[in-house]
């Protein structure tokens, strides 16, 4: 009887493991299986152009933010752009120096607003917080530089956070460490927790020093917090992730509707020599340094070209790029219901390229909001290569 008991306890034991480990494999694993695109046709209203460098966008300020082009040897200055009117509704000066140095900033590249306070990152090295009337607050600096794929701030439980997609380049791989830090004032910041590592292909600089290759169309990473969740995606990768915050769990979705693209050098070549119009400016510097630049493509598989918050309970998928029109497909799926929903073409610029390169530093940033119909995007423009902001206004026209 003992023996029945025993047999029968463990084979309970056994089901319910099965049934656990059955129920965790389907709670962290969905697929989006469609079959037929909606290609939705969308009208371009306008655009606004203003001349300076990309820090960031709040939709629900209406507000975004430019490094602007034109500044004096000692400060860097800032705009601040109303979304609405298109026009720039204040200025403030940030005290230009040396990255080591608290007060001051070598390079702005990343501005966010969250709960009263703007966060403003400097190069890969630090972090300085201003209150709403840009009042400077505090400093915090990084332990080691952050040269990222992607930088996000959000507020959970009533403290200040930030994920990054923290880069390291190898000589075989770069590796995307998705990690969150807590933001802790006057104090260096820490590591709070690693969500996942994810890995792509890179060039290997060492192999003839006369020769340094340029890596375009190249796998990227993206990431940001939406909801009290953290997504994150590589574009070599037919799928992205979902780490739910309070939950702990990580969840792959799976996007079967994705066809891989695989592109040669000269599509790289193209790149540099068409689209970019650099080719001379590579040869010019080669000759005086006698080195040869060699455009390269990725040697694998992309899935996407972007991965981007797009609006209330939406994600957007850069699911294919036609360099021929210079324009790429947004995919658009519910981040509940992980639902494909419809798709839309918008044009590419200077930056959407850049990050696709193997180089890529996460300083070109685009901001898209469906709902309102507004797509911030980098782009350049003239001899001088002057780096331009575009504000376009699109408008999805209804079946």
């Amino acid at each position: 009887m003992k023996t029945k008991t025993k047999v029968l306890s463990i084979v309970l034991f056994l089901s319910v493991s099965i049934m656990l480990v059955s129920c965790k494999k389907q709670k962290t694993e969905q697929e989006i299986n469609t079959t037929n695109l909606k290609i939705k046709d969308t009208e371009i209203i306008g655009t606004k152009m203003f001349k300076g460098f990309f820090l960031g966008a709040d939709f629900s300020r209406n507000e975004m933010y430019i490094r602007l082009s034109k500044f004096r040897d000692d400060t860097h200055t800032v705009g601040i752009i109303d979304l609405q009117t298109e026009k720039i509704k204040k200025t403030f000066s940030l005290r230009r120096g040396a990255f080591e140095a608290p007060g001051e900033f070598s390079n702005p590249t990343y501005m966010q607003f969250l709960d009263s306070r703007y966060y403003i990152v400097d190069w890969f090295f630090k972090i300085m917080v201003f209150e709403h009337e840009l009042t400077y607050l505090y400093t915090t600096m990084f332990r080691d530089s952050k040269i990222r794929y992607f930088f996000d701030f959000y507020k959970k439980n009533g403290e200040f956070f930030f994920v990054i997609g923290d880069r390291k380049h190898g000589p075989k791989e770069s590796i995307c460490s998705v990690e969150i830090y807590k933001m802790i004032e006057r104090r260096n910041l820490k590591l709070y927790e690693k969500i996942r590592k994810t890995y792509h292909k890179s060039l290997d600089y060492s192999i003839n020093t006369k020769k340094t290759l340029l890596g375009e169309l190249w796998s990227s990473s993206w990431g940001f917090e939406k909801d009290g969740k953290i997504y994150s995606g590589n574009g070599a990768e037919r799928k992205y992730f979902v780490y739910d915050l309070n939950q702990k769990n990580l969840e792959s979705v799976q996007l079967s509707f994705l066809k891989a693209k695989k592109y040669t050098d000269n599509d790289a070549k193209k790149i540099i020599y068409e689209i970019y119009e650099s080719g001379e400016v590579y040869e010019n510097l080669g000759r005086r340094f006698n080195i040869k630049y060699i455009p390269t493509a990725y040697p694998g598989k992309i899935y996407y070209f972007g991965f981007y918050d797009v609006g209330k309970n939406k994600l957007g998928i850069a699911g294919d790029l036609d360099l021929e029109r210079m324009s790429f497909r947004l995919d658009i799926i519910g981040a509940d219901s992980k639902e494909y929903l419809e798709s839309i073409w918008l044009p590419v610029g200077h930056g959407f390229l850049r990050h696709l390169s193997e180089g890529t530093r996460g300083l070109f940033l685009i901001r898209i909001n469906v709902d309102k119909g507004i797509y911030v995007w980098v782009d350049n423009e003239g001899e001088e290569w002057d780096p331009l902001v575009k504000l376009t206004r699109f408008k999805i026209k209804k079946d």
